[in-house]
């Protein structure tokens, strides 16, 4: 991919390419994802999976860049990191070569969204509650002050992203390849149909997932971000794999961990607002700004502790929903 030259997007006939000729006027946009059908090989469920990821991408681009709402941003982050585990999922589906170029661009898009999206988290969780219960604390607004403009060049960063050459060379490498034919040798044996697979599929990622979390209230930063990346895959291979699983079987579990990977994500969050608050530091002037901080601290620690509290019965859900899944396997 070419460096982040920026170009200039103009015209309906490049807005319509790249799906955004009504963007951003209806509201952020949450993707379509029961695109997957039972005949399908692991190629083409790849295939119409990467397409609605790009779709999902593409129509809350304009929303993000008229800063209209940070949940347009939001939408983008999660279908970036659904395209990465995509492909991730359908591993053999794909060149190695050409994934690793594609996941490589992919994690470059989503470290340049990234810091704007975890500001506009710091902001609404952490720092809007505190100085909305004390609104003439002089530290909790200096601190306001200084989030509000690191806020502001984060989005700059995010928006030259998005409007850089580098951007719309992956997205016509990703729409490319979403519209490729399946590459197989003469007289090769069609792959068995996704629909026969899925389930062993999400056996293996729910095994995954329950070898990161073994000795769970032990574990670290570094071991929780596994953990998460694992549960995180697990909930998007349900989703992928919808409609071609047992409806019952995927349902519970699917439920369960959508919970496990919200309660994972905020913890997240809380390990970031603490980052974010040294640097909000930095740039804050003015008279109460430790009191403000500790303040802050306490708010950030009382999030992360019922986080916690919520993981470990989670984790209790998450194993009785396994069994469950197991039991109806062997059905």
């Amino acid at each position: 991919m070419a460096a982040g030259h920026l170009i200039r997007v103009s015209g309906e006939g490049i807005r319509r390419e790249h799906g955004e000729a009504r963007a951003h006027r209806a509201g952020p946009v949450k993707g379509d994802y029961r695109v997957v059908a039972k005949g399908m090989s692991p190629a083409e469920a790849f295939r119409a999976v990467c397409a609605a990821c790009v779709q999902h991408v593409e129509a809350n681009r304009l929303g993000a860049l008229a800063a209209a709402d940070p949940e347009y941003l939001h939408q983008m982050r999660v279908a970036l990191r659904r395209l990465r585990t995509a492909f991730e999922d359908f591993e053999y589906a794909v060149p190695e070569a050409v994934a690793s170029q594609l996941t490589g661009e992919l994690r470059w898009l989503g470290r340049a969204l990234g810091r704007a999206r975890d500001w506009d988290v710091f902001t609404a969780a952490t720092l809007k509650p505190a100085v909305s219960a004390r609104p003439r604390h002089r530290g909790l607004r200096a601190l306001r002050v200084a989030s509000v403009g690191l806020a502001a060049e984060a989005r700059v960063a995010a928006h030259r992203a998005l409007q850089s050459r580098r951007y719309f060379e992956l997205m016509r490498a990703l729409r490319a390849l979403s519209y490729a034919d399946e590459a197989r040798s003469a007289g090769t044996v069609r792959a068995l149909p996704i629909g026969a697979r899925a389930p062993a599929v999400i056996s293996a990622m729910y095994a995954l997932a329950r070898k990161r979390g073994r000795g769970l209230a032990r574990l670290g930063v570094k071991d929780l971000h596994r953990l998460r990346n694992a549960v995180r895959r697990l909930r998007y291979g349900l989703l992928f794999l919808e409609t071609v699983l047992p409806e019952a079987r995927a349902r519970a579990l699917a439920v369960t961990v959508e919970a496990l990977q919200e309660t994972l994500g905020g913890i997240n969050d809380c390990a970031v607002a603490r980052g974010l608050l040294a640097l909000a530091r930095v740039e804050a002037r003015g008279p109460q700004q430790k009191k403000a901080r500790k303040l802050l601290k306490r708010r950030i620690e009382a999030a992360r502790s019922a986080l916690e509290a919520a993981l470990e019965r989670q984790w209790k859900e998450f194993r009785a929903a396994e069994k469950a899944w197991s039991r109806r396997a062997r059905a």
